[in-house]
């Protein structure tokens, strides 16, 4: 919100955009779940987060309201995708036994991201008067997230 106001987006529609992130972000959740049972887990994960790290790479320069817009579908539907498709995919690749504790770790990581992320976002806002960086650093978090899926292979034997 801070961004969008920031570049003369209203309050109002500001908020609107933080609306339309958490109306996506169910829609991703219902049918990436659905799709990753077509097109298999890793790809529907893979698929959402790199989704997610384009979407950030497009707030970079958003600056007008639909840019914001657009923004907020993309994201939103990716972040709600990823946990579908990442919790199935955790299940095939380390098996059942460990689930538990595997979707526990990840949920603590991405939580401790999530308390962190706004304060180091603003911390360097208030350094460079820009959020570039904050968001650059967010999607190359993404990219990483995506290759690390890709490279994971499940253990036989």
């Amino acid at each position: 919100m801070p961004h969008a106001t920031d570049v003369g987006i209203p309050v109002m529609e500001a908020a609107t955009i933080l609306s339309l992130i958490g109306a996506s972000n169910v829609a991703g959740n219902l049918l990436m779940g659905r799709i990753s049972d077509s097109i298999g887990r890793r790809k529907a994960a893979i698929i959402c987060t790199l989704m997610a790290a384009l979407a950030l790479m497009w707030l970079l320069w958003a600056r007008e309201l639909l840019m914001f817009y657009v923004f907020a579908v993309v994201f939103g539907f990716s972040n709600g995708g990823v946990f579908p498709s990442m919790s199935a995919l955790v299940g095939e690749t380390f098996g059942m036994r460990s689930i538990g504790i595997i979707m526990g770790a990840l949920q603590g990581a991405w939580g401790i991201g999530m308390i962190i992320g706004p304060a180091a976002g603003g911390l360097i806002f208030d350094a460079s008067n820009s959020y570039f960086l904050a968001f650059l650093v967010g999607a190359l978090g993404m990219f990483t997230v995506s290759l690390l899926m890709a490279l994971t292979r499940r253990e036989t034997g």
